[in-house]
């Protein structure tokens, strides 16, 4: 009997992802995600409470995921406003490990399609990681970034999106969500992209690339309210007004369209477009005096 390890995985990763561009849209396979959680930073300690995956091959549904996940740890009250999801539903629930390699089969070999797709894949990834699976062949397209780039809309978070392309409501759940996200690709398929797209197609519009991220072995620190209002701002899709001090000292205030959270050289940064230097910047959070947002001014 053969093994395969993982250094024969990464080759066949590569493989299936690099092949998963060439495939026009219509035909690829496709994993419309949403994930709930206890609060908003998974390398922190935060963790999954509610996945919702559709799985489709062009426009046909082949199959529905929809698990509610006990955390083993509280549902934040930030997260309980959002999700609604409390400590009665989680109790009889399966823990993320238990239903790791059925999350991990549904995502794999597919193109995978969420709303500010870093937050979810973010959480997959670390989830993943503890259960002891190897990262899936995916490819990630995000329909924030894409709206961002395709509309000018005032608010591009997931229900303002719904509500401007006439989309029926659903509940903010996980299912709901990647139905959600499902009709909001397909509406911007049809208008940005002709006939016959490749995926390849979809990045180019959306902008980047979106890596699986690599899941550290151990939490690190918490990361504090600025990151928690930033991360909330990430998943309303609204726009920031930052005061940031330069290594120089100088100040100045600009507006910016968040994209990610990220860190360099472990420490906590924000990457977004600015539109004071109209193009995309790396802002370190020590370096952020103060931030606000403003729905009037959010895309």
């Amino acid at each position: 009997m053969t093994t395969v390890g993982r250094e024969s995985r990464v080759p066949r990763q590569r493989d299936l992802s690099a092949a998963l561009l060439r495939l026009p849209i219509a035909d690829a396979p496709l994993a419309f995600v949403d994930v709930e959680t206890t609060g908003l930073d998974p390398w922190s300690g935060d963790r999954v409470c509610e996945v919702g995956i559709v799985r489709c091959q062009g426009e046909v549904e082949i199959d529905r995921l929809a698990r509610l996940v006990n955390p083993l740890r509280p549902v934040s009250p930030g997260a309980y406003r959002i999700n609604r999801i409390n400590p009665g539903m989680l109790a009889g629930a399966p823990t993320f490990d238990q239903i790791a390699r059925e999350v991990s089969a549904a995502l794999e070999g597919c193109v995978l399609v969420a709303h500010n797709a870093g937050f979810d894949v973010g959480f997959l990834a670390r989830e993943l990681a503890l259960a002891g699976l190897p990262r899936p062949a995916v490819q990630v397209v995000d329909t924030l970034s894409l709206a961002r780039r395709q509309y000018r809309f005032r608010h591009n978070g997931l229900s303002a999106l719904s509500a401007a392309f006439g989309l029926a409501e659903t509940p903010h759940r996980a299912l709901g969500d990647a139905l959600a996200v499902r009709g909001i690709f397909r509406r911007i398929v049809a208008e940005a992209l002709p006939a016959g797209s490749r995926v390849s197609a979809l990045l180019r519009l959306q902008g980047r690339t979106i890596d699986w991220p690599a899941a550290p072995a151990e939490p690190v620190d918490p990361p504090g309210e600025l990151a928690e209002a930033i991360a909330m701002a990430l998943l309303d899709g609204k726009r920031l007004l930052l005061v940031y001090e330069s290594r120089e000292g100088t100040k100045t205030e600009r507006w910016v369209d968040p994209i990610d959270l990220s860190s360099i050289g472990g420490e906590p940064c924000l990457i977004a477009y600015c539109h004071l230097r109209e193009e995309q910047r790396t802002f370190l959070l020590r370096r952020i005096l103060r931030l606000s947002t403003s729905p009037e001014a959010s895309e």
